[in-house]
């Protein structure tokens, strides 16, 4: 009966990764547009911390029904060693949310950047600077020019 339902190239019609993938980051951007309402804004401040997340998921969600509906002609599931970086970043950026307020933005941010650009095959040296004016940047661009306080590192008062 499978044999039936496969087309030419041996794939199943209406079977992707690119709809798995599209149905997965849905449900991400439904929970950070769900999970962003219980962050709470500083007295007076005009923009919240939970605007970031809900700014993210709109085209997240777009984007990922946009996999869901017209997904790519290239259906075949990434090998061994694609699969196992994909499932490294996902675990880097989950520590990252986890780590974030207990070791304070800067040092998570740029464990998590020097992680991540290692696993793209980049020199400790290059992650190490790009992981450090990356997560400088962000921090700055938060912190100073969107008035968003961030989690600074324990025992550390400015």
């Amino acid at each position: 009966m499978s044999e039936l339902l496969q087309d030419d190239a041996g794939r199943v019609p209406g079977v992707s990764g690119d709809r798995v993938a599209g149905a997965l980051l849905l449900v991400l951007a439904v929970g950070a547009w769900w999970l962003s309402h219980d962050l709470e804004s500083g007295f007076m401040q005009p923009i919240g911390p939970g605007e970031y997340p809900r700014l993210i998921s709109l085209p997240l969600a777009a984007l990922s029904l946009l996999l869901i509906l017209r997904p790519g002609v290239n259906q075949r599931w990434p090998r061994r060693a694609a699969l196992l970086r994909q499932a490294l970043t996902l675990l880097v950026l989950a520590s990252f949310a986890g780590l974030v307020k207990p070791l304070g933005f800067l040092p998570a941010s740029l464990m998590t950047v020097v992680l991540l650009v290692r696993l793209f095959g980049a020199s400790w040296r290059s992650a190490l600077v790009s992981g450090a004016a990356l997560a400088l940047a962000l921090y700055a661009l938060f912190e100073f020019a969107l008035g968003i306080p961030l989690p600074d590192m324990p025992g550390l008062d400015w």
